[in-house]
């Protein structure tokens, strides 16, 4: 007796491939969707990196010492930043709480809205006394730097970590 194999039926309708095509979209989509918050927040390091670079820039055109750069400080401009994102405005609130959250007697914070480009920050900065009198402080050794949508925090420390 020959014994026959049978392969299983395929049944290939146009709605499957519909499915399917729906269900890779979808996939991609979800995907997209979960990297996203990554690439915005290696942007917006990017951008605190350069605000960083350009107020050490002016800092050391002005006769100053260079800033360091402190894990601790860049955690709490992170936190303010998101907070200031998250009220759809600029502020300094908190401030008090920040500073003691950290071993040192003085710090400074100076906090920027919508700019383009991270150097006119510091431009933006020079022209108003108080933030220009932040960015040369002598005082302060050690800072952090953060963006979160758009809104930036520059926070300085004499102690830093």
């Amino acid at each position: 007796m020959t014994q026959h194999r049978t392969s299983p039926l395929v049944v290939r309708s146009p709605v499957r491939r519909v499915v399917r095509r729906v269900v890779r979209r979808l996939g991609a989509l979800l995907l997209a969707a979960a990297l996203a918050p990554a690439v915005q927040a290696g942007a917006d390091a990017a951008y605190a990196d350069r605000v960083f670079a350009a107020i050490n820039g002016y800092r050391q055109s002005q006769g100053l010492e260079p800033l360091r750069v402190s894990a601790a400080l860049t955690a709490l401009a992170a936190e303010h930043s998101a907070a200031m994102a998250g009220q759809h405005r600029p502020s300094h609130d908190g401030f008090a709480g920040r500073v003691e959250r950290t071993s040192s007697s003085l710090c400074v914070e100076n906090v920027a809205h919508n700019f383009q480009v991270p150097e006119t920050v510091i431009n933006g900065w020079r022209r108003v006394s108080t933030h220009h009198r932040n960015l040369l402080e002598p005082r302060v050794a050690f800072a952090g730097v953060a963006m979160n949508d758009r809104y930036v925090t520059f926070f300085a420390c004499d102690l830093g970590e």
